[in-house]
C-alpha cells in the first residue's frame, strides 16, 4: 500500500501552494486543493486553519486539522490497514471497543479548532461520522468535511492551474512534461537478453517471488515489448517495465547486465529466446517433470481455461506465457434477504466449514513440514497464513490471525450481533510476503456475508466457500453437499450454484457470466427471480423455476444430466464433473436458463 494523494483544505489566500491546484469543490471562502504527487509535510499549509487529507489506495484516510501548519487534531478511517502498512501491532477488538469514546475526543478537539474557523460543528453528529467505515476510504474526508461546513453537496468543481509549469514536487507539469529531462543512459527500449547468476542473491529473489523453482536454472533473461521473459521452453512472463524505463534500474532490481540480441533474431520473442538460450548464460538444473503449467499450455476447455465464445481479452503474449492459476472449486448460495436476525446459524455454518476445510487442512500442511503463520508481524516465506476478516455492525473493517482464541473472539461477536460479515482466508506466502508473485497453491476462503449494501451489490445476503486443487489434495472427504444441505436446511438459500475453474468471481460484484457476456456493470438483480450465471450446478428456487417453466421444461431441454432436490430448491447438473461442462455446454444452459440470468446487451 502506498500513498497515492494528498489534498489540503484551506482558506482562500493570495500566495497559496507554489504547485497545481487541480480543482476546488468547496463552499465559498474555502479552497480544496488537489496534489497527488505531494510529499505532504513538505508545502505550506499557510497561517490560518487548514485540513491535509493523505489516502493511501482507498483504504486509509488519515485526517489532520492544523492551525498555521500546527497539528490540532487527527483521524484515521482505516486504522488497522494503516497499522499494517506502518508495521505496527494493533489489537483490532481493542480498537473497536475504544471506538465510540476516542470519536467523541476527536469530535470535541475538531469543535475546538472550528470555533476560531467560523464553522460550526454538531459533535453528535460529527461523533457518529467518525465511527463510520467507507468501501473507499476517500468518502470519509467528504463526510467531514460536509460536517465542518466546508463542503456541501453542490459545491463546485472548478479546474484551475495556479502555476501550470509545476507540480507538486517541483518538476515540470502538463505541457511542460514534455520538455522533462530524459534519464541517463540507455533504456530498455529495443530487444535485450542478460545472463542468470544461479548463486546470486538477486535470482534466489526471483524465484522465491515468482515461484520459478520448479523451472530450473534457465540461462538468460529477455526483454522484448515491454516485459522480461525468464529464456525457459515456453519463455515465462517475469514482469514489466516502460520502454523508456532506464536500462541500470531494470539491471538492478533484475540482478542482470543486458546485451542487445541480433536484429535478425529481435522480431519474435520466440526467436530471440532460443537465441538466448543458445548464446547467453549457462543452463543449470533441468526443469522439474511436473513443474507449474502456464496458460499457454492450458485446454482451452472451461474449468482450464478462458473460452473465444466470450471474446476473452487477456489472451496476450503477456498473459499466456504467465504461470497458471491453480484449479479451484467454489460455492456459493444466495439469501434472499439479510441474515442478521439468522446471525446463530451462520456462526453454526461458519464453524462446520471450518472444521471440514481449515483445521484438516492447517493439520496437514504442518505434517508435511510446512509452517503454519499464526501471529501478526513479517511472514515466513512458503508460510500458511490462516486469516480472518470481519466487518462490523458499524461499517468498521478489520482482520487479525486466524488462531483458536481470534476465532472464539469472532463467532461471539458474530452471535452477538456485532458484525455483518466474516470471511476466513488460507494462503501460502512466497519470499515476499503475500501481495506478490504467483501463487500456485491458490487459497481458500470461507465467507459469510450478512448484510450488503444494495446500492452497491446484488445479493442482500450470501456463504460463499472456495478452496484450490493443492489445498483440497490436504483435506480428506467431500464437503460441498454437506455445506450446502446444512445451509439451506438451516438458512433463507434461495439459489446458489457449485462449479470449478482456476478463476472464480465470488459474493459480490458480477458473476464469471456477466463480466464475459458483457452485461453493464452495477446491474442489481432479485435473487428470488435471478441467477449469477450458468455453472456446473445451479441451485434453483421456486420463484425461478416458475419463471423457467418448471422442472419438466428443463428435463426436456436435454441439457441438464442430473436433478437433485435439496429442501425447496433444485439443483440442476451438466455433466458428472466440472470438466464435462465445456463451453459449448454453457451456452446451451444460457439458452435455457435466459429467463432468470440479466441479458446480454445488444452489440
Amino acid at each position: 500500500m502506498g500513498r497515492w494523494a494528498t489534498y489540503m483544505i484551506g482558506r482562500e489566500r493570495e500566495d497559496p501552494p507554489a504547485a497545481c491546484a487541480r480543482h476546488s469543490k468547496t463552499v465559498p471562502g474555502w479552497v480544496w486543493w488537489e496534489l497527488p504527487l505531494a510529499r505532504g509535510e513538505a508545502w505550506d499549509p499557510g497561517s490560518g486553519p487548514a485540513i491535509v487529507a493523505h489516502i493511501f489506495d482507498s483504504d486509509v484516510a488519515d485526517i489532520r486539522g492544523l492551525v498555521a501548519g500546527e497539528q490540532r487534531w487527527r483521524w484515521v478511517y482505516g486504522e488497522v490497514a494503516l497499522a499494517v502498512y506502518e508495521g505496527k501491532d494493533v489489537d483490532p477488538d481493542a480498537l473497536e471497543d475504544s471506538l465510540a469514546e476516542r470519536a467523541q475526543a476527536a469530535a470535541q478537539l475538531i469543535a475546538e479548532w472550528a470555533d476560531p474557523a467560523g464553522l460550526v460543528v454538531d459533535g453528535e453528529a460529527l461523533t457518529e461520522i467518525l465511527q463510520r467505515d467507507h468501501v473507499f476510504a476517500e468518502e470519509g474526508v467528504s463526510e467531514v468535511l460536509e460536517a465542518l461546513g466546508v463542503m456541501s453537496a453542490d459545491s463546485p468543481t472548478e479546474y484551475q492551474d495556479l502555476d501550470p509549469t509545476v507540480d507538486a514536487d517541483r518538476g515540470p507539469f502538463g505541457e511542460a512534461a514534455e520538455q522533462k529531462t530524459k534519464p541517463a543512459g540507455p533504456t530498455m527500449a529495443g530487444v535485450l537478453a542478460a545472463p542468470i547468476d544461479h548463486s546470486s542473491d538477486a535470482w534466489r529473489g526471483l524465484v522465491a517471488e515468482f515461484w520459478l523453482d520448479s523451472f530450473g536454472e534457465p540461462p538468460a533473461l529477455v526483454a522484448i515489448d515491454g516485459s522480461v521473459f525468464v529464456a525457459c521452453d515456453p519463455p515465462i512472463t517475469l514482469s514489466s517495465y516502460g520502454r523508456d524505463t532506464e536500462r541500470t534500474w531494470v539491471s538492478e532490481h533484475l540482478g542482470v547486465e543486458w546485451q542487445e540480441v541480433p536484429s535478425e533474431v529481435a522480431g519474435d520473442l520466440f526467436e530471440a529466446v532460443a537465441w538466448a538460450r543458445a548464446n547467453v548464460g549457462v543452463q543449470g538444473r533441468p526443469a522439474d517433470e511436473n513443474r507449474l503449467e502456464l496458460n499457454v499450455e492450458l485446454p482451452p476447455d472451461y474449468p482450464d481455461g478462458l473460452g473465444d465464445e466470450f471474446g476473452d481479452h487477456t489472451r496476450s503474449q503477456w498473459w499466456l506465457h504467465s504461470i497458471a492459476d491453480p484449479q479451484h472449486a467454489g460455492l456459493e448460495l444466495a439469501m434472499a434477504t439479510d441474515l442478521l436476525n439468522s446471525a446463530d446459524q451462520v456462526a453454526d455454518w461458519l464453524d462446520h466449514a471450518r472444521e471440514l476445510l481449515v483445521t484438516p487442512l492447517v493439520e496437514a500442511y504442518a505434517e508435511r513440514g510446512g509452517q503454519v503463520h499464526l501471529k501478526n508481524g513479517d511472514v515466513p516465506g512458503y508460510a500458511l497464513v490462516p486469516t480472518l476478516v470481519y466487518r462490523s455492525a458499524r461499517g468498521r473493517s478489520a482482520g487479525a490471525p486466524a488462531d483458536e482464541k481470534a476465532w472464539r473472539r469472532v463467532q461471539k461477536r458474530l452471535r452477538a450481533g456485532e458484525l455483518t460479515s466474516v470471511k476466513f482466508k488460507c494462503r501460502v506466502a512466497n519470499g515476499f510476503g503475500l501481495m506478490r508473485g504467483i501463487e500456485p497453491w491458490g487459497d481458500l476462503l470461507i465467507g459469510a456475508q450478512l448484510a450488503a449494501d444494495q446500492r452497491l451489490y446484488s445479493l442482500p445476503a450470501h456463504l460463499t466457500v472456495k478452496i484450490s486443487d493443492p489445498m483440497r489434495g490436504l483435506v480428506q472427504g467431500l464437503f460441498v453437499d454437506d455445506l450446502v444441505a446444512r445451509a439451506v436446511g438451516t438458512l433463507p438459500v434461495v439459489g446458489g450454484w457449485v462449479d470449478a475453474a482456476r478463476v472464480l468471481y465470488l459474493g459480490d460484484g458480477q458473476s464469471r457470466y456477466e463480466s464475459f457476456a458483457g452485461v453493464r456493470p452495477g446491474v442489481r438483480r432479485d435473487p428470488r427471480s435471478s441467477v449469477r450465471g450458468p455453472a456446473w450446478r445451479v441451485l434453483l428456487g421456486p420463484g425461478h423455476l416458475e419463471l423457467l417453466g418448471g422442472r419438466a421444461a428443463l428435463e426436456a431441454s436435454g441439457v441438464f444430466t442430473e436433478f437433485r432436490e435439496v429442501g425447496a430448491l433444485l439443483q440442476v447438473q451438466c455433466g458428472a464433473q466440472p470438466v464435462d461442462c465445456t463451453w459449448e455446454r454453457r451456452e446451451a444452459m444460457v439458452g435455457v436458463l435466459a429467463p432468470v440470468l440479466p441479458p446480454r446487451p445488444d452489440r
